[in-house]
């Protein structure tokens, strides 16, 4: 919220949010609410929120007024939250104009409130548009603009508009809103908000699994747009995104979700076998589990495994509220391999052969960044591919993402051994295709026998667009061969 503070120093600011307007459950604590409760970065915007108004506290100066509006508004639209509201209300008085919609009918405190409601309700989706301010009487008065784009849960675009004046009271000595006018076409929006889902669940699920097999899953060429589209009509921006072949590492937005299917299907062949069913997770959960069969250029098959985990979102703590289905989950679970094997573990063993054998060449060539040149490039690099490494040395063996970290350990590995050689290698799983590279590594101390040690890389490796490429690993300490200590 350390935007607004940046508005004090401008007469008029342009600018455009996008947020995902949804209402919350009764009774137990929905996803979203939950995700706010443990996620670091809401405590940590939360905490800055709070900092940013203090500082607009008390308004006593024509830009805190407006700003202080406009970011009270914000919240309201989003989460409609009852402080928000008082804070509001605290700086008007009986002489505030409260105007609402085109006919511009005087209207009290109470009812703004309960319009404010019904448009939370209402909206979906909200874009803010503009915001201005001109102060006059020697920056004694200022008028304000706000402008919103806003789509309704009826799949319709409004436009509306808050106009707004301020003075300020020499006896309180901060600005007090004198009007507050919201234009714009209101017709639309109901008196009441009916208390039903605006759609059966089983609707929603028809939907899901039709967009997915005529969107996502037709065939090849799906364009980036599309993935877009699909994300757009069913999740959330803060829809959480599990992917398996990262550990079950959570990742919080749902563009994670695209640029994933985006990269896993650039060279794909065909999709074959589609299928769909739900099963219920909680007293306000329901999974829809997607399954396609895959057939890449090269030959390789798998079935990947889609589950959208499902709620109803409601006004938290009303009587009534719009109703819909939103995914706050979307879990990628790990892919069944199904290629044929007229070979078994031929294209494998090869991948196997490479990984290994390109470690001893980087300890002993090392630590220049050509000698590690081969063994790295057989992993996956990009944050969004989910590279996931424990080392027994580092970070207290707990994961890390991050490859450049990973790297830099290769860099001070090679530079403490100065000769290698691949004692085994070792397949613990094809169908998972987990295997062990184990290594022996020596110091050059000088003249006379030096002692041999023995460290193991432990791989798993996962199929990306058209060959196999390592996506986790685990390195364990560096032991005595001789009485494994």
């Amino acid at each position: 919220m350390k935007l607004f503070v940046l508005f004090l120093f401008f007469y008029s600011v342009s600018a455009e949010f996008q947020l995902e307007l949804k209402n919350k459950t009764n009774g137990a604590r929905s996803l979203i609410e939950e995700m706010e409760a443990i996620d670091g970065s809401q405590n940590k915007s939360e905490y800055r929120r709070k900092s940013s108004e203090f500082e607009l506290e008390p308004p006593d100066t024509y830009t805190r007024i407006v700003n202080l509006f406009y970011g009270k508004m914000f919240y309201l639209l989003e989460k409609n939250m009852q402080d928000d509201i008082d804070t509001i209300a605290k700086y008007t008085n009986v002489d505030t104009a409260i105007l609402l919609c085109e006919d511009q009918k005087r209207s009290t405190f109470a009812e703004l409130r309960r319009f404010i409601s019904l448009l939370h309700k209402y909206f979906r989706e909200v874009k803010q548009d503009g915001l201005s301010m001109q102060p006059k009487d020697e920056q004694k008065r200022v008028e304000f603009q706000m402008r919103y784009k806003a789509k309704t849960v009826e799949n319709t675009e409004v436009i509306i508009t808050w106009h707004g004046d301020a003075k300020y009271d020499e006896n309180l000595h901060y600005f007090l809103y004198t009007k507050l006018s919201l234009t714009g076409d209101c017709t639309k929006v109901p008196d009441e908000i009916p208390d039903h889902p605006v759609q059966p669940i089983q609707n929603y699920w028809n939907r899901i699994e039709s967009n997915l097999t005529s969107l996502i899953f037709p065939g090849p060429g799906v364009k980036t747009d599309t993935y877009q589209l699909f994300i757009k009509r069913f999740l959330l921006d803060r829809t959480r995104v599990q992917f398996c072949e990262r550990g079950g590492e959570v990742m919080d937005g749902s563009k994670h979700l695209k640029s994933y299917l985006e990269t896993r299907y650039a060279s794909v062949e065909s999709f074959l076998e589609h299928s769909f069913r739900t099963e219920l997770f909680s007293s306000y959960q329901t999974d829809g589990v997607y399954t396609v069969t895959v057939t890449w250029k090269n030959g390789v098959i798998m079935k990947d495994i889609y589950r959208f985990r499902v709620e109803e979102a409601r006004e938290k703590g009303g009587d009534q509220g719009w109703k819909d289905w939103w995914a706050t989950w979307a879990i990628v679970e790990c892919p069944v391999d199904l290629t044929p094997r007229t070979d078994p573990e031929g294209q494998k063993k090869v991948f196997i052969q490479q990984v290994c054998g390109s470690i001893p060449p980087m300890i002993t060539n090392g630590p220049s960044v050509s000698s590690r040149a081969t063994f790295i490039s057989h992993f996956m690099q990009r944050e969004d591919q989910g590279f996931h490494a424990q080392i027994c040395t580092v970070n207290d063996n707990k994961p890390i993402y991050k490859f450049s970290l990973f790297e830099k350990w290769l860099s001070a590995f090679s530079t403490d051994y100065d000769y290698a050689k691949l004692y085994e290698s070792k397949v613990e799983s094809y169908q998972n295709f987990e295997f062990i590279c184990v290594v022996d590594i020596m110091q050059d101390y000088g003249p006379g026998d030096q002692p041999w040690r023995r460290i193991e890389f432990k791989m798993k490796a996962y199929f990306e667009i058209d060959k196999w490429l390592v996506k986790e690993t685990k390195i364990g300490c560096v032991t005595n061969p001789n009485n494994g200590m």
